[in-house]
């Protein structure tokens, strides 16, 4: 029987897995890395980066394997009565999850890949809005519009801060003074933290799937 300790002493890699090769990338994540690296990984892990491709195929599946393990430990709890309530809740507990690992966001919008996590997490969203009686291409625009906007929130929300007034500022003598007081009119009215338009497209949303539920319950009743 090989003694991996006595391998580790002589100087010869320990064996990895794939688990301890996400883990270790997720380590960096969570260190407050902003780009992991196959290279990032791999002095993490003290290993030559050519090992790590017996349990990866690429940076892509590397990351697709980080945003697997960071999503699956989100539980998401929808009590609220009634559907509405559960897609503010919906809102409310993905976008915390997601303020916890900021990079992630990124990577659900920029991978080439689909995340089965996402695609559960996704799935109970599509739950609520059946609730609502939405169907066919209203319960695909919505639940795509918000899963959508609660990861461009994200990713605004890590690019820019709290204080997008302080960005833009610098930019505003290059405009016209017309075109500086446009911009400055919708600073005067920007939510909190200046980036965060994700509540008011769920407010919008949530209104307009109400509505499509009225007028199709008194479609149902005139039809009868």
């Amino acid at each position: 029987m090989v003694d991996n300790a006595a391998l580790v002493k002589r100087g010869r890699p320990a064996l990895l897995s794939r688990e301890q090769v996400l883990l270790a990338a997720l380590n960096l994540l969570e260190s407050g890395i902003s780009e992991v690296s196959v290279n990032g990984v791999a002095r993490e892990l003290r290993v030559a980066p050519m090992s790590l491709y017996t349990h990866i195929k690429s940076r892509d599946d590397l990351l697709l394997g980080v945003s697997e393990l960071v999503l699956a430990r989100l539980t998401l709890q929808l009590t609220a009565p009634d559907w509405q309530g559960k897609v503010r809740q919906w809102v409310s507990q993905v976008q915390a999850h997601f303020s916890l690992y900021p990079q992630i966001a990124k990577l659900v919008g920029e991978s080439q890949q689909v995340s089965s996590q996402w695609l559960r997490i996704q799935a109970q969203l599509v739950g609520a809005l059946e609730q609502a009686g939405l169907e066919d291409e209203q319960l695909s625009s919505t639940s795509s519009i918000l899963s959508q906007a609660i990861v461009i929130d994200c990713i605004l929300a890590q690019a820019y801060g709290d204080n997008i007034a302080a960005i833009v500022a610098p930019e505003l003598p290059y405009l016209s003074t017309e075109d500086t007081r446009r911009i400055e009119l919708v600073l005067q009215h920007s939510p909190p933290g200046g980036h965060s338009l994700l509540a008011f497209v769920m407010e919008q949303l949530l209104s307009r799937a109400d509505t499509a539920k009225t007028i199709k319950r008194i479609k149902d009743v005139q039809q009868h």
